[in-house]
Formats: structure tokens, sequence, C-alpha cells
């Protein structure tokens, strides 16, 4: 009998991973290789012959959704004492807040503040670097990876971007986030990863911790394991070296893109080493047709091939060269792309969110005039919400209120409850603030709108029950003549038909997901910030990745695959890659825009 949540009968392959009986079965997967509905197979085999009944299942992926899809094919929500959740929620919830007060932090009261909000918090900020503007917020220092036997640390500086901290000034900014951590208990996603390295590896107690953990979750199962970081990574292999913990770890190290993270596909070596591990393979991509298949083997950054179906269509690939300065269509070149757009679903990608924005015909200022750091980050919260992202949006205006009044942007739901103040109620503030903020006004300066959005949030505080105290809305402050600018309409919307019901997005925010047409826009070439793909696919700079990042976007596709690049793009690839632009069937112009 076929396995319940297979959509076809399970190839050898699959079977195979279904069967294993090894304690640690490693898994890697090629893209569309039915490697979900496998691991969700896993787990509902596994829980119909659960016997243990003090320890639980944990079954963990990278992403909120992909904790949606497996909780959903799993049959609806899963009880205690078994886990289905993210990698990060895992972490915190099971190992930093429980056992946090081993490696420093006050007992009891460790908080995670969202990555939405931790991005755009800037203070407190401390050094990173030598010269006196190499300062950044205390929680965008990132640890990335180890350099001896220490933490190599990383930060963004406003106007600067991604810093590596020097390793001379590592240990001190180290010594400032354990204070930190120390004094308030709150921590990031970043913070958490490294942490629970650290409690896992301790001296002292690791040994006790890690069984206590594995006591309370026997077998482990892990999705997308390209994706961990390397504290992360570190962490989870600590737990699969006890010989209590079983389990599954799934993944394509050809997939790993969050090198910024410290992922690595390094990671599957590291776990095929631990005691009973063994080492399986998915490697027919029931998802590419054989053209998109042939593509993705061209870009695949470990030399392996992807193999499509033998009963697989051949599928259409297209190269489409253009000749924008920037990613913005004219109507006549955006008749000409939708006339390529074939497919129920249909997906428009690029490597840059900057580029992404441009493709949707969004142009939105996001330089603020004005000494507010608090309208700053409303006027952020503002973008967000113009993206497509409430929730982003929603989490900033939450941080700006719980600023005024709770006198701490970090506090948690907990004490709207000590407070009195219902979810309602409070929900209702935040819609208020961003509904004033996002208005637009003809003829308003920056510093007109700052002041109405300073009554706006004394407005919605007040309706919570807070008291009115002018110190509180200080950081509302006029600027002075940058200030007097007009603060104009902040989105213009140009060829949105052309996107209808199509999806739009990064690359990295498409990863898991499949489209019947895939548009992969690659801008004109920069020297210093974009350099041409004919080089950056099929470099080994920073691990391969933007090559991996290449290999996700195509093999996204399930019947059509465009990519889109600039005219001196398509010269270098004649001349560098000709192998490469023989797997696409045509080769088209954009109409020109001189």
């Amino acid at each position: 009998m076929s396995p319940q949540y297979l959509p076809k009968p399970p190839s050898d392959e699959q079977k195979a991973v279904l069967a294993s009986t090894a304690r640690i079965t490693v898994v890697r997967a090629c893209p569309g290789a039915g490697k979900t509905e496998v691991f969700v197979e896993a787990i509902r085999q596994r829980l119909a012959r659960w016997q243990d009944r003090g320890g639980g299942l944990a079954a963990l992926s990278f992403t909120n959704i992909a904790r949606e899809t497996i909780e959903s094919r799993v049959c609806g929500n899963i009880q205690p004492p078994h886990f289905v959740g993210t990698l990060d929620s895992f972490v915190f919830r099971f190992i930093v807040k429980p056992f946090g007060h081993l490696v420093g932090l006050p007992a009891g009261s460790v908080r995670l503040i969202p990555a939405a909000v931790s991005d755009h918090l800037e203070e407190p900020s401390i050094p990173v670097g030598h010269e006196n503007h190499e300062r950044a917020s205390m929680f965008s220092v990132h640890f990335c990876g180890i350099v001896g036997r220490s933490p190599s640390i990383s930060a963004r500086i406003p106007k600067i971007g991604k810093f590596d901290v020097p390793t001379d000034l590592a240990a001190d900014v180290l010594k400032r986030k354990q204070n930190y951590w120390k004094g308030t208990g709150i921590v990031t996603h970043s913070d958490c990863h490294f942490l629970a390295s650290c409690i896992l590896h301790h001296k002292e107690h690791s040994v006790r911790v890690r069984e206590l953990i594995a006591r309370r979750f026997p077998v482990i199962f892990i999705d997308e394991l390209q994706d961990t970081g390397c504290f992360l990574g570190r962490a989870f292999i600590a737990l699969f070296a006890e010989e209590r913990v079983s389990g599954i770890v799934v993944g394509d190290p050809n997939q790993a893109i969050y090198g910024f993270g410290g992922a690595s596909p390094s990671i599957f070596d590291d776990f095929e080493k631990l005691p009973g591990a063994v080492p399986l393979s998915l490697t027919t991509s029931q998802r590419c047709p054989k053209v998109v298949a042939q593509i993705a083997t061209a870009l695949c950054a470990s030399g392996a091939h992807v193999a499509a179906l033998p009963s697989a269509e051949n599928g259409n690939a297209t190269i489409l060269v253009h000749n924008l300065d920037e990613p913005r269509f004219n109507p006549l070149q955006a008749q000409h792309v939708r006339s390529l757009l074939k497919g129920v679903s249909l997906a428009v990608i690029a490597r840059k969110s900057s580029t992404v924005r441009m493709l949707k015909g969004e142009h939105i200022r996001d330089e603020f005039k004005g000494k507010s750091k608090s309208a700053r980050r409303i006027n952020l919260a503002v973008q967000h919400l113009l993206n497509g992202e409430p929730r982003d949006a929603a989490q900033l205006i939450e941080r700006e209120l719980f600023r005024v009044v709770m006198d701490d942007e970090c506090a948690s739901s907990q004490a709207l409850d000590d407070k009195g103040i219902t979810k309602a109620k409070w929900r209702a503030a935040i819609f208020s603030v961003l509904t004033s903020a996002v208005a637009s006004v003809k003829g308003e300066t920056w510093n007109q709108w700052v002041e109405r959005v300073k009554a706006a949030v004394a407005k919605a505080a007040t309706s919570v029950g807070w008291i009115e105290d002018s110190a509180a809305l200080r950081s509302y402050m006029k600027s002075k003549a940058d200030g007097e600018t007009l603060r104009e309409t902040l989105l213009d919307v140009g060829v949105s038909p052309l996107w209808n019901g199509t999806k739009v997005t990064t690359i990295h925010k498409v990863k898991g997901a499949e489209f019947d047409t895939v548009v992969l826009f690659t801008a004109k070439p920069h020297k210093s910030h974009a350099p041409c793909p004919s080089i950056e696919w099929w470099s080994d700079a920073n691990g391969g990745e933007e090559r991996r990042i290449a290999f996700v976007a195509v093999s996204r596709a399930k019947q059509r695959l465009v990519i889109c690049v600039h005219t001196s793009t398509f010269d270098a690839l004649k001349k560098l890659k000709p192998d490469f632009l023989k797997c696409f069937q045509e080769i088209i112009a954009l109409p020109s825009t001189k």
C-alpha cells in the first residue's frame, strides 16, 4: 500500500528513506524530488507507532510557512509531547529559555525580539570598527562562524551595510553583547543560535542539558538542513551526538543560500560523520521538465546531475535580452513579457529586493527627512505596509507604542495583561497609528507629517490608558531645513496590470515553492555591486553562494523558464558560457526603449 501522503507511488529512492532504520538518516534531495512529501510521510509513520509516553517527536523546518505545511499534512495541530515548529522556535523554547542562565542570561526572563523589529532598532549602539562612524545597533550584531576558537561577528551599519567586525575587536563586541544579555535578557535570533551552541557545548553543564533534551525529544526530524547557520548547525549536531536521539535530516546542499547567516553545504558532511548516520539521496526531480533540469544541472555547484522523470515533458526555456538601465518596463515591453507568461501559477523573481520593488512599479521614498528616530521607524512601517508586509509594519508600530506606553520598546504581550489592556484595544491602537502614518496629505512637509504622527501616537496611547507624558513623546522632534521638504506620494504603480495574479518577489522568498512559469530577471551589471551573471553564477566567491542562488531560482519552474538578461550579460554568456546558452530553445529580444 502506498504511503498516505505521497501523491504518487513512491520511487525506490523514497522507499529507501521511509524504510531506513538508521539512527540518523541524512537525505540529500535535488529540487522537486518530493522531499517534503517523504518528510511528512516519515513523520506520520513514526507517530503512528509512537509508544514513548515521556518523550515526543520534534519536526522542525526553517520557516513558518514550511511548518504550517508540515503540520497541515500530518493532520492538523500536533499535541504535546510532540512539537512541530521552526528551528528558531525550538532553540529558543527548549534550549535558550530554560537553560540560558547557565551562560549568563537572567533566569526566567529571556525575551526574543522578532527579526522584523530588531532589524530597525538603532539603540543601544556599540563600536564595531576602528573608525568613529563604525558603530552599529546591538541588535544588528550577528554571529556568523568560528575563527580559531572565537566567533566571527558581523554587523549592519547604516549607509554602509554589512560590516565584518575586525578580529581584534570581536572579543570586545562579544563582551558588550554578554553584558546586555545579562542586564536585559533580550536576545535576537542570531543570539539564540550562538547561545544554544554555547549551552550544548558548556564544559560543566552540556552533558546534563543534552540528556534532558534528548529525553524530552528522542526523535528529531529536520527539513531544509542546508539553511541552518554555523551555530544553529553546531547546536543540532550536539543534540544528534546523543545516542538516545534518532531522526531524519533532509535538504539540498546545492540550495544553501543563507551564507550571510553562516549556512554552509558542509553541514551534511558533519551529520554524516556522526555515529549511526547513513546517507541517502533523492536524485530525480518530479517537478522540473527536462530542459529546466538540464539548466539546473549546468548551475549545480556540486556538479551533481539533476535528473527529470523519464516521463517528464521537455518544457520550454527562453533567454529574453533587455537593454534596460533600470528594471522598469514600458507598456510595450510589459505586453511582450505578458505574452511569455503561461500556466496557472506565475512568478517573477530577482536577486535583490530593490530590483523587485522596481519590477512591481513601487517607487518608495525611504529618505526620511528629520531627526526623530521614532518617526523614522514609523516611516519604515509605512514602507512595509506598501510593500504588502502588514505584519512587519504592525510589529514596528507596536514597538513604538510599547516605548511610549510601557517605557520599554522590548516589552512583551505579558506587559499588556499586567496593565489590563485587551488585545482588541491594542490592535486598534496599532491600526490607528498606521492608518494615520500611511495617509498622504497634499503639500505636507516631513515636519508636518511628524507632528501628525506624534498626535496619532499620543491618541492611540491614551486609548489604552496611557497618561500623557511629554517626555515620552520628546523623541518626535522637528528637524530644521531638511524637514521642510515635501513628503510626496510614496507609491506609484505604472504597469501593475502586468503582474496581476503573479508573484513578484526575491529568490530567497520563493525557496521551497514552485510555479508553472518562472521569469528570472537580472539587472544591468555593475562592477562594484552587481557583477555580471556570466561570471558571478560560476564563481567560487563566498563559497559559490551566488551560483546556488541562481540554481534555486531556475529550479522553481514546472513548465517554462524565462531568464531575462541585459544585452551586456548576453554578449558575455556567448563568449564565456556558450554551452549554457545551448540549453535554451529560443533567444528573443525585449522591444527597445531607445
